[in-house]
């Protein structure tokens, strides 16, 4: 090895190569093996002193790199192609560092790689594995700003002071500065994980196939007041009403344009007021309960219903909406153009018209029972595991041979049966149910469902779930009842009493904690606490001016603080403590203990310099002595030990601040 190479602080290197290893999952599938053989031969080189790669091979390595990052990601500006040249970048330099100056560039590479975690994640398990990592960069740091303290130890405790010391500005800093809406920085680029999109804006065949073994969440409720009961817990998302080649098409409106609002009257006695927690997609489709009254800001209500977000759902996004249970949607009359849309046929199922014909001409409201009588008496069964139906005549297919299938075939049989009778029906896709975990409802993805809307004049829209009639418990205690002995549910969606299970839900209520809390500390949420404390009118300098004058007043109580605690008296018995106040009470005095000086001597030269005391010093120098070297010493002379080495120690103080009030009179 080179005589002028400075071997890697070993702190710094497994902080590095744990910050390089947490964008892996964020990383390029090629860049994986690439990042893992530079970890092995960076401590390889350590351990077994193989040679660093020379600064031609790491240059080349750079441009190759960058080529293969500009060729994945057609860019080399955005998240995603940033953050993974960051790392490479990371990489190269831990095997590039020799010198102590590579070492506090690799230091500071460390300190934007933790940052550039929270450009994918800002969950309660990314932030603690960032606070993790920064709180090792620290260590580092004192490491090898300080050849002194080379043990962890020292480190750790030097580490922890600053980090407390850091603490009341980060906090406030929190509290105070100024909340920009959106994603953090401005990132609109979901990842893989957040780019989940749920529902989509058509339903085709096995498509909640996919999502009903999903145990992710989709949204958390908090409704402010009594919970919803489960027969209302139907969170309407997106209207269907054209069908073409077995699949639906979602009624989605240019939210960019002027929309029609709906044409509907509720009745306020049903009104829930609700905050809704909506987890990262790629769409802008917002759950409600029922129909929705009071909107959120930044939001469309369509004539179908739905609401939409006009920004991208990229992030997890807080809404707050007051829905009526109990409403009538176009109840009048519908035009013409969507009557003739939610009474068109597919071609094909014959057997489907055929039995509806036998239900034309009667009421719709009969024509309903009739059709989900079909279902409740001929054998119709709930299964997440239906089988793959046939492209032609799905619908008869199911009807009248297999009848065994999900929310999806329910919702679309009984639609068609419907519109063949005469009568206008449409699918509604969403949530239903969700699970009740501390103070707000959980709803998965598992929880999605489709059922029907009829159109019955003097009424409106109607809603009907043909699913309840084969499945009631589907609808009152979810799909994991209704599915309980379906081998496809997964055992994280069974709701037994094992601890997994009651693991999994106090996780998601710290989560929701996290959520709501820390990540839903909005701009409106900063006004309501300033307006807590009398200073909403306040402006943005002097909220940072109030910002300081806390974090100085907090500095000086935990320096303060921490002072104390570290004063060494703090550790000493009762008696030597009150010695030590006499020795630092002579030492301010200009009497200070010469090192080897007994205390008998130490005690004679305070006695000539301060004559007036010289009785008071020498009784508690031989109560002193007699503490600390006598074979007995009674609690009682104990008390008188300390009590007398504490009223000299007074006297003393008194007598410096007499010497600092009048500092020409004369010592005695």
């Amino acid at each position: 090895m080179n005589s002028k190479m400075q071997p890697l602080d070993r702190p710094l290197g497994i902080v590095i190569a744990l910050a390089i290893a947490a964008h892996l999952p964020h990383m390029p599938i090629w860049a994986i093996p690439l990042v893992l053989l530079g970890l092995v031969w960076r401590f390889q080189h350590e351990w077994r002193c193989w040679p660093l790669p020379t600064q031609p091979l790491l240059i080349l390595l750079a441009i190759v790199f960058s080529l293969l990052v500009l060729f994945t990601y057609q860019s080399l500006w955005g998240r995603d192609p940033g953050v993974t040249m960051l790392t490479l970048g990371a990489l190269l330099k831990l095997l590039e560092t020799r010198q102590l100056r590579d070492q506090f560039a690799l230091l500071l590479l460390g300190f934007f790689l933790i940052v550039s975690l929270l450009l994918f994640d800002q969950g309660i398990l990314t932030a603690l594995i960032s606070l993790g990592l920064f709180a090792g960069l620290v260590t580092a740091w004192i490491g090898i700003s300080n050849p002194n303290i080379r043990l962890i130890k020292p480190r750790i405790k030097a580490a922890s002071g600053l980090m407390l010391a850091g603490l009341p500005i980060a906090l406030l800093l929190f509290l105070l500065f100024p909340r920009p809406p959106g994603a953090l920085w401005g990132t609109k680029q979901p990842t893989t994980a957040q780019a989940r999109t749920g529902l989509s804006d058509q339903l085709t065949a096995g498509e909640f196939e996919r999502l009903s073994t999903d145990p992710t969440p989709a949204f958390r409720i908090h409704v402010n007041g009594a919970m919803i009961p489960p027969p209302e817990r139907y969170w309407r998302v997106l209207v269907m009403s054209d069908e073409t080649n077995n699949t639906w098409h979602a009624d989605i409106p240019n939210i960019f344009r002027p929309v029609r609002a709906p044409n509907v009257r509720v009745d306020p006695t049903s009104a829930v007021e609700y905050t809704v927690t909506l987890e990262p997609s790629d769409r802008r489709f917002l759950p409600t309960l029922a129909m929705a009254t009071v909107l959120p800001r930044q939001s469309v209500l369509s004539d179908t219903g739905s609401l939409f977000s006009l920004r991208p759902l990229n992030d997890r996004y807080r809404y707050t909406v007051t829905s009526a249970i109990r409403y009538h949607l176009d109840e009048r009359r519908l035009s013409a153009d969507t009557r003739e849309r939610n009474l068109a046929l597919p071609t094909g199922d014959p057997k489907l018209k055929a039995l509806a014909a036998q239900w034309k001409g009667l009421a719709p409201l009969e024509i309903r029972d009739r059709a989900l009588n079909y279902f409740r008496s001929q054998g119709f069964s709930y299964t997440l595991t239906p089988g793959k139906l046939p492209e032609q005549n799905r619908m008869d297919t199911f009807l009248f041979d297999t009848k065994r299938g999900y929310c999806e075939h329910y919702a679309s049989a009984f639609t068609l049966l419907m519109r063949a009778a005469g009568v206008p029906a449409r699918i509604v896709t969403g949530y239903q149910g969700g699970e009740v975990n501390g103070d707000y409802l959980l709803v998965r993805q598992a929880d999605a469902h489709a059922w029907s809307e009829i159109w019955v004049k003097g009424e409106g829209w109607i809603r009907v779930d043909p699913t309840q009639t084969v499945a009631p418990e589907r609808i009152t205690d979810g799909i994991a009842q209704a599915a309980q002995q379906d081998a496809a549910l997964p055992a994280s969606l069974r709701r037994d009493d094992s601890l997994a299970r009651q693991w999994s839900l106090l996780g998601d209520r710290v989560e929701n904690d996290w959520n709501q809390y820390v990540l839903g500390y909005s701009g409106s949420t900063q006004t309501d606490l300033l307006q807590w404390f009398g200073l909403e009118k306040i402006s943005q300098w002097g909220r940072f001016g109030f910002a300081f004058i806390i974090v100085a007043i907090a500095w000086i109580l935990i320096f303060g603080f921490w002072r104390h605690l570290s004063r060494p008296e703090k550790h000493m018995p009762p008696v030597d403590r009150a010695w030590f106040a006499v020795a630092t009470a002579l030492s301010r005095l200009g009497i200070t203990r010469q090192p080897g000086e007994t205390l008998q001597a130490y005690c004679r030269r305070a006695e000539q310099s301060l004559p007036n005391h010289a009785a008071a010093i020498r009784q508690t120098q031989q109560l002193i002595s007699q503490w600390r070297y006598a074979p007995r010493f009674s609690k009682r002379s104990q008390a008188l030990a300390e009590k007398t080495a504490q009223n000299l120690s007074t006297q003393l103080k008194w007598l410096r601040w007499r010497e600092n009030v009048f500092p020409g009179r004369k010592r005695n």
